[in-house]
């Protein structure tokens, strides 16, 4: 896998490539909506991004982010909630809460009833 300081230099060769020209570091920081020290920072691999920048980094350049960066690729159902959760009313909010619980606890319910045959089968 490609190292993350190459990753974020061809991102950036790549910006340029969309733009029609050579950009600062502070242009594609104000693209990417972080700093540019931070940027300086990721290409002389001193740091890594945050969770937060990681997420930011998806939204501009795909899921493929956390496969360079070794991290678990977030379910797309739950962040794609996740991301539009503060614009949801709050008993909205509460109603998808609890029937999240009631198709956990049904799942739960129905794997019990499984175990116990196949335990009551083996005897």
């Amino acid at each position: 896998m490609i190292p993350f300081d190459k990753y974020i230099f061809t991102k950036i060769q790549e910006f340029e490539k969309d733009q029609g020209k050579r950009v600062s570091l502070d242009k594609f920081a104000e693209y990417l909506g972080v700093s540019r020290p931070l940027i300086s920072h990721w290409l002389s691999g001193r740091t890594k991004p945050s969770l937060e920048n990681v997420r930011i980094l998806a939204e501009k350049f795909g899921p493929e982010i956390y496969d360079v960066l070794e991290l678990t690729r977030p379910d797309p159902d739950l962040y794609a909630i996740t991301k539009m959760w503060d614009r949801i009313l709050e008993k909205s909010r509460r109603s998808i809460r609890e029937q999240a619980e009631a198709l956990v606890e049904g799942k739960e319910k129905k794997k019990n009833i499984y175990d116990r045959q196949t335990t009551e089968s083996n005897l």
